[in-house]
């Protein structure tokens, strides 16, 4: 093998071997930061003082029902973050919010922040899950 054929492979193996350990770091990255998010909201749903300080202003959402919107919310930012990492594909996700959404704490959930989580969709992995979270809210609302 010429020297030059040699450097080419060794490059692109390189090159490989980075992009795939940067693929790692976004992953476990995702996987933190879900972490935090699933602490800090079983935090706030099980504590009343937390609870009032973020429940949303206007003062129709009861105590109970937020706390039950919060504990909706952990459950799909889980499926999120699983599906975000490759755990589940766009099938199995599609089950998954099928059964979600079975649920009326979940449609109650989707209903009132669906809207917010498209807004706030950073690319297009969350584009994808929140079609399908929606396609499924559909189906069974």
């Amino acid at each position: 093998m010429k020297t030059s054929h040699s450097v080419l492979v060794v490059s692109a193996v390189g090159a490989a071997g980075l992009w795939l350990c940067e693929r790692q770091h976004r992953r476990q990255n995702a996987l933190d930061v879900a972490q935090m998010h699933q602490a800090w909201i079983a935090e706030v749903a099980e504590n009343p003082r937390l609870r009032a300080a973020w429940t949303p202003t206007g003062g129709e959402l009861p105590d109970e029902e937020y706390a039950n919107l919060l504990h909706a919310n952990r459950l799909i930012s889980f499926l999120a973050a699983k599906f975000r990492v490759g755990l589940l594909d766009k099938r199995s996700l599609r089950v998954q919010a099928r059964w979600l959404m079975q649920r009326e704490i979940a449609r109650s959930y989707w209903k009132r922040y669906g809207g917010f989580r498209n807004d706030e969709a950073s690319d297009r992995m969350d584009r994808v899950f929140n079609a399908i979270l929606s396609d499924e809210y559909t189906a069974v609302a």
